[in-house]
């Protein structure tokens, strides 16, 4: 009996200690990145999927030569043939000779195409020299133009002070304004054919009489690199000693479009390792989740102009919206913040949801917040406000942020922990009834034993009794 309940306890005892090494939140961020900051963005929404130090200041290197092409694809006529300053040539610079260029010189007639694609394509200096002269009179001006576009574009703590990259402690950038910088980018179909470009030829000039070919360092948009990545549509990478091996990657997947950005690899290879794995990390784990009426119910809003009620605002989820979700998240996780007033005016109509979720264990934990769409219908007699009522919504019901309440889910730690106690308990429970059914038919067998004991001392003493009687005699 003592031995059995011992072999009991051993074994509950053992699978406790097996299940409890379990992690009660698992940790399924990417691994193995090198570089000290990285981003991996949703191109059409902006919304981060995962991220380590995005908002830290950081050197970029020649991956500013991003917004130096969108630039200039934006300002400058392409045809237009720039002559080549002094100021703007690199390879007769002591400090910067050894650095990329297509050896331009003083006085070199180039097209501003030419130059796009060099800057792109070669990562040359000169050339990027050339498109901020040609745009904005100076590097310096064409600086100030770059962080202006930057701000418009969402970045927020970037500050740019020349059009290469080259090292400067006060040109810094940040992964996730990168990466918010090159998903604007890419919807200008101009910077995009420069963007996916792999070899391009840089014609004669005044004072060159060959053609000048030229290749992408960007080695995942190669198909016979060995560094090739399904999906891949355009990159840029670079490399100073302040700022170590940097770089972006735009791929696209079935109906996901993703931008990585990584900054501070430790080496050329492993940059590219770090922007395949965030790439991966997207693709494997990430699928589209629509946000429908069921998550944020149409409403009707009021626009009041000078206390009357001039219009109604109908909002309501555009038919295409989206949020990427881990597929480890469920819905139920999410939280939605419905940010819909009763009143607008007509300069400030902006709803919008934003969605969340607790447990950033999967995936950054902030979603975003998308904008939703709204039609207004202007009345034909204005509604005091003091007298108004609430306006015909259709049978939709007028709400606010606090109307619908928020979507509450169990963290999946939380999760997990409830699934590992009820595994053990079931496993406690089973031994348990395992301990008395073994008990039972032990004692069963054991009554057997002396029920049949008895029947034999019975018969042999019936047997015993006239042997005993024939000695007597």
């Amino acid at each position: 009996m003592h031995r059995q309940i011992l072999k009991l306890l051993c074994a509950v005892t053992v699978i406790a200690m097996f299940l409890s090494v379990i992690p009660v939140s698992v940790s399924a961020l990417p691994e193995g990145i090198t570089a000290g900051a990285y981003v991996l963005m949703d191109a059409t929404t902006g919304q981060v999927l995962v991220e380590k130090n995005m908002d830290q200041q950081l050197y970029p290197a020649s991956i500013t030569k991003i917004m130096t092409v969108l630039l200039a694809v934006e300002n400058a006529n392409p045809d237009t043939v720039v002559t080549v300053s002094a100021d703007a040539t690199i390879m007769d610079k002591p400090d910067y000779s050894d650095s990329m260029h297509i050896a331009l010189t003083a006085g070199e007639n180039i097209r501003m195409e030419d130059l796009m694609y060099a800057t792109m394509i070669e990562s040359a200096n000169d050339a990027a020299n050339c498109i901020a002269e040609s745009v904005s009179g100076s590097v310096a001006a064409f600086a100030e133009l770059m962080n202006e576009r930057a701000v418009q574009l969402g970045a927020k703590n970037t500050n740019f002070t020349n059009p290469h990259g080259l090292p400067d402690e006060n040109h810094v950038t940040t992964a996730y304004d990168m990466a918010q910088i090159t998903r604007f980018a890419i919807t200008n179909e101009k910077f995009l054919k420069i963007f996916t470009t792999i070899i391009y030829d840089i014609p004669p000039d005044n004072k060159k009489s060959e053609v000048l070919t030229i290749s992408t360092g960007f080695a995942m948009i190669k198909g016979a690199d060995p560094q090739y990545y399904e999906g891949i549509i355009g990159g840029k990478t670079g490399y100073t000693a302040p700022a170590g091996y940097t770089g972006v990657a735009v791929a696209k997947r079935g109906d996901k479009t993703l931008v990585a950005v990584v900054l501070g690899s430790t080496s050329g290879a492993n940059r590219f390792s770090d922007l395949r794995t965030l790439l991966d990390y997207g693709y494997d784990n990430f699928a589209k989740t629509p946000i429908t009426v069921n998550d944020v119910k149409p409403t009707v809003s009021k626009i009041v102009e000078n206390n009357n009620v001039v219009a109604t605002v109908a909002v309501s989820p555009a038919s295409d919206m989206y949020y990427l979700r881990h597929t480890s998240v469920s819905e139920e996780d999410v939280v939605f913040q419905i940010n819909i007033n009763e009143t607008y005016s007509w300069y400030d109509i902006n709803p919008t949801v934003t969605l969340s979720i607790a447990d950033g264990s999967y995936m950054y934990p902030n979603i975003g917040t998308f904008e939703l769409t709204h039609t207004e219908k202007q009345l034909t007699n204005p509604i005091p406000v003091t007298a108004s009522t609430t306006p015909a919504n259709n049978g939709s019901e007028e709400t606010s942020a606090e109307s619908k309440p928020e979507k509450q889910g169990m963290s999946t730690g939380l999760k997990v922990f409830l699934i590992i106690l009820a595994v053990i308990l079931i496993i406690i429970g089973a031994l348990v009834l395992l301990f008395f059914i073994s008990n039972a038919r032990r004692r069963k067998r054991d009554r057997l034993r002396r029920q049949r004991r008895q029947e034999m001392y019975e018969q042999s003493r019936r047997e015993n009794v006239p042997t005993r009687r024939r000695i007597e005699k």
